[in-house]
C-alpha cells in the first residue's frame, strides 16, 4: 500500500467511520441536550480525530511501549463501546442524512455545496503537491513521530530528544501531534508510510468549521448562513486557514463549538449541556494552551455570570470541570507539575 492507500484507511477510519461513531453518540443525548440535530452531529464528527487522540494519549502514559496493533486496537475498541451504546443516535443520524439528501436542491444550499466544490478542489491541489515546509506543524509532526517510535508519553523538565537533536518547545496539548502518531501506527499496520491524513487535518477542520457556522446560522435564516459564512471565509486570512498546514483550524472549530456550546447552556442550562461544554473545552485545550487559559476562563465566567447564592454558582461547574480535565485539561496540571512546567517555565534563549 502506498502513501495515498494509507491517506484513505486513516481518511477512511478516522474521518467517516468514526466520525459517524461520535456523530451518533452525541445524538443519543439529543433529548437531553435538546439542541438541533445538524450542528450537534457535525461537532460530533469534529470530535472523532480529537477521541483519537485522547485515548493514544492516555494509552501512551499508562501501556507504554505496546505495539501498533495494539493501540490501533485500542483505539478501534473505545470507538466499538461509543457505537454500540450510541443507540437512537444511529437512527437520528440516518434520519438527519436523509433530511440533507432530499433538501440538497434548495437554492438556499447551492452556494455551500459550492464552497464544499472549492474547498475539495484545494484539497486535491494542495496535499499531492506541497509537502510540511511550515516551522510550527514540521515541530507538531517530528513530536508526533518521536511518540510513535517512543510509544511513550514522559513528562520531563526538557523535550529533548537525543536521537535526533530535536527540542520540542510547544507549550500546547498532544492532540495534534498525535495526528501524526497515529497515522503512523495505521501506516505500521497497513505496512504503508506517509502523511497525507495529518496534513488534511487543515483542510478537514476548515471544512467543519464552515459547515458549522453555516448550520448555526441557518436556523436564523437560510440566507444569512449565506451571508455569514461568506464574511467569514471571504478574507485573506480564511485562505491561509485553508493553504497554511498548521492546527489553527482544528482549533478554531473547537473554540467556535465551545461559544456556541456557552450560549446554549446560559439560555436553557441543564447537567446535559455543562457536561458537554466542560468536554468541549477540554478537548479544545487538548488542541493549544489559549483552549487551557480559556478553559478557566470559562470556569470564571460561569460562577460569576450565574444567579444565586455560592452553592447554585458551583453547581455548573461542578459538572463542567470532570469532562474538562479528563478530556484535556489534566495534561497541563501534569506538565506544570511533572514535566516543563507549562507557561510557567523559565525561558531559555539559544
Amino acid at each position: 500500500m502506498g502513501e495515498w492507500g494509507l491517506f484513505w484507511t486513516a481518511f477512511g477510519l478516522t474521518n467517516v467511520l468514526f466520525g459517524a461513531v461520535t456523530a451518533a453518540w452525541l445524538l443519543r443525548w439529543q433529548d437531553r441536550l435538546s439542541l438541533p440535530a445538524v450542528p450537534l452531529a457535525i461537532v460530533g464528527a469534529g470530535l472523532a480525530p480529537f477521541v483519537v487522540t485522547l485515548v493514544l494519549y492516555y494509552g501512551m502514559m499508562l501501556l507504554p511501549g505496546t505495539s501498533a496493533l495494539a493501540y490501533v486496537a485500542l483505539v478501534t475498541g473505545v470507538m466499538l463501546a461509543l457505537s454500540v451504546t450510541a443507540g437512537d443516535g444511529w437512527g437520528r443520524l440516518a434520519a438527519m442524512l436523509h433530511r440533507i439528501v432530499r433538501g440538497a436542491s434548495d437554492p438556499a444550499l447551492w452556494p455551500f455545496w459550492l464552497g464544499s466544490l472549492a474547498v475539495v478542489v484545494i484539497a486535491v491541489l494542495l496535499l499531492p503537491n506541497k509537502p510540511l515546509v511550515d516551522h510550527d506543524v514540521l515541530e507538531y509532526g517530528v513530536q508526533g513521530r518521536v511518540f510513535l517510535r517512543d510509544r511513550a508519553i514522559h513528562f520531563v523538565r526538557h523535550r529533548f530528544d537525543p536521537a535526533t537533536g530535536f527540542y520540542y518547545v510547544g507549550l500546547h496539548g498532544f492532540s495534534f501531534p498525535l495526528m501524526f502518531t497515529w497515522e503512523g501506527l495505521v501506516g505500521e499496520v497497513v505496512v504503508a508510510a506517509g502523511d497525507g491524513w495529518s496534513r488534511s487535518i487543515t483542510i478537514w477542520y476548515a471544512w467543519l468549521l464552515i459547515a458549522l457556522v453555516w448550520s448555526l446560522l441557518r436556523m436564523a435564516r437560510p440566507w444569512l448562513a449565506v451571508a455569514g459564512t461568506l464574511t467569514m471565509t471571504l478574507p485573506l486570512g480564511f485562505l491561509f486557514l485553508l493553504v497554511v498546514y498548521h492546527l489553527d483550524s482544528y482549533r478554531i472549530f473547537l473554540f467556535s463549538a465551545v461559544m456556541a456550546m456557552l450560549v446554549a447552556a446560559f439560555r436553557s442550562p441543564s447537567p446535559a449541556r455543562w457536561l458537554l461544554l466542560g468536554t468541549l473545552a477540554g478537548a479544545h485545550a487538548f488542541v493549544h494552551s489559549l483552549g487551557a487559559i480559556l478553559g478557566g476562563i470559562l470556569v470564571l465566567v460561569v460562577v460569576l455570570a450565574n444567579s444565586g447564592g455560592i452553592t447554585e454558582r458551583l453547581r455548573p461547574v461542578l459538572w463542567m470541570i470532570g469532562p474538562l480535565l479528563l478530556a484535556g485539561g489534566l495534561h497541563y496540571v501534569l506538565d506544570t507539575f511533572l514535566g516543563t512546567g507549562w507557561i510557567f517555565k523559565d525561558i531559555i534563549w539559544f
